[in-house]
């Protein structure tokens, strides 16, 4: 009986070891991503904290729903732009808030605000003065959007939320957390403040890992089919 080349061998094996490599990534991805869903939940469920007693830069605190008092800056302020809500572009209002009692300064999300009819125009966005006190859920920012170019700065809007950025622009040593508020006591403002569902992407990488999977299957199938049960049938 006839067997499959060497060079057919070679492909059928590299091609079944690099799809099953990658199904296996993604199951890794996907545990991960669980461990972090987990995480999330149960941050969540801890009591509130306190920032202006209980800050730590070195305690583990993203996820975590805080209380915290402060005055901010509005000269300092960062607006996010191209932030889609339910297929509608708009903008985040970022501030820089001066902790009460400590030197600590974090930036804390106002919330979102739709873009206004005409492209590139900014809606009035009015801001509190004076002490204010909020509560909300501690984020560290993660990727944003593709920088084609580095003047992704303009003024005050900004396409990405980049702390390092930030920092140098200001001066200000902003901690590495960002609040996004979802109550506040002394002031109201016209931002929406219902944060979308936070999404971990585990059925994705699940789904891609089956995919792979069939792949690898289908390889393995395809070789054994066509080099040797179909060369068998020829000899008949």
């Amino acid at each position: 009986m006839r067997q499959p080349s060497w060079t057919v061998t070679f492909i059928a094996i590299l091609t079944f070891g690099l799809t099953l490599s990658a199904a296996y990534w993604q199951l890794q991805r996907a545990e991960h991503k669980e461990a972090l869903e987990l995480r999330f939940n149960r941050m969540q469920t801890k009591d509130i904290l306190d920032l202006n007693t209980d800050i730590n830069s070195s305690k583990d605190i993203e996820y975590r729903r805080v209380v915290v008092t402060g005055i901010l800056d509005a000269s300092k302020r960062m607006i996010l732009d191209n932030r889609i809500r339910r297929g509608q572009a708009g903008y985040e209002l970022l501030m820089p808030l001066s902790l009460t009692g400590s030197e600590n300064i974090i930036l804390i999300n106002l919330g979102w605000i739709p873009r206004g009819r005409v492209f590139g125009e900014i809606p009035d966005l009015k801001t509190p003065d004076g002490v204010i006190k909020v509560t909300g859920t501690i984020v560290k920012p993660g990727f944003g959007a593709l920088e084609l170019s580095e003047n992704t700065v303009d003024g005050e809007i900004w396409q990405n939320l980049d702390l390092s950025r930030y920092r140098l622009r200001t001066s200000l040593n902003v901690l590495n957390y960002v609040i996004q508020v979802e109550g506040a006591e002394n002031f109201d403002t016209q931002f929406e403040r219902t944060w979308p569902k936070r999404s971990f992407g585990i059925e994705t990488h699940l789904s891609y890992a089956g995919q792979w999977l069939f792949f690898s299957f289908m390889t393995l199938f395809f070789y054994i089919y066509y080099g040797f049960i179909k060369q068998q049938d020829k000899t008949k």
